[in-house]
């Protein structure tokens, strides 16, 4: 007498893979959604902390004066990083950067180094290709909800829109969007600036505007890790 055989039929074989190809086209794009937010949430996280830094500079009596005098971002986070000790090098790299994955070099450690009773910038940092650009000389009396510190690299002020992830200026995202961050500490993403979607008022006349350089003061200008993008 044979014994029955235990086991999947080849039919019922095609019909797993068939059904583990279909979950996992659809289950791809989701996976890959969620691990961009991710990603983002944490960007979010480091530039939010870089404007409690600013926010904390300015609450103990400090003049914006000597960080409208930084000449690249370097500069800028170094007088920042003596003043509050927020030394953290990783807060101004986006790790997902086209720049940053090209690099041989590991994500700059700290801003700063201590030299007797002074500072001085860390090489590996004042060289490396930084994310964010930093709105400098901002006026005391800017309203923080809609007044942008700063945002991921890349942002054309005069289209609104995020440059493609090429050079050494192109937007973190590519053409996606960016980052931005304001003076109140919140942070938003976005795919452009336009008429629907803009967070900025024009500080002159106090109705909206698309452009980002119209939401600040005249004197600001806006730095990056190479040096001046625009200046008001």
């Amino acid at each position: 007498m044979k014994r029955k055989t235990s086991g999947f039929t080849l039919i019922e074989v095609l019909a797993v893979i068939s059904i583990i190809g279909i979950l996992a086209t659809i289950l791809t794009p989701s996976i890959g959604n969620m691990i961009d937010r991710a990603r983002r949430a944490r960007v979010s996280n480091n530039m939010r902390q870089i404007a409690i830094a600013h926010q904390s500079y300015l609450n103990d009596g400090r003049s914006s004066r000597n960080l409208r005098a930084a000449a690249t971002l370097a500069q800028w986070a170094l007088l920042l990083a003596q003043a509050t000790g927020v030394n953290n090098g990783a807060l101004y790299v986006v790790a997902e950067d086209y720049l940053v994955t090209a690099e041989s070099r590991n994500i700059p450690k700290v801003v700063g180094r201590h030299n007797g009773d002074s500072w001085e910038p860390a090489e590996d940092f004042a060289s490396f290709p930084l994310g964010v650009t930093v709105i400098t000389g901002i006026s005391p009396t800017a309203t923080p909800s809609n007044t942008p510190l700063a945002y991921t690299r890349g942002l054309n002020p005069e289209t609104g829109r995020w440059k493609a992830a090429t050079g050494t200026d192109g937007g973190i995202y590519g053409e996606k969007g960016g980052l931005i961050v304001f003076l109140d500490g919140h942070v938003e993403f976005f795919e452009s600036i336009n008429g629907d979607n803009s967070p900025f008022v024009d500080y002159q006349s106090g109705l909206p505007t698309t452009d980002i350089r119209q939401a600040v003061n005249s004197g600001a200008r806006a730095i990056n890790w190479q040096g001046v993008v625009w200046e008001n």
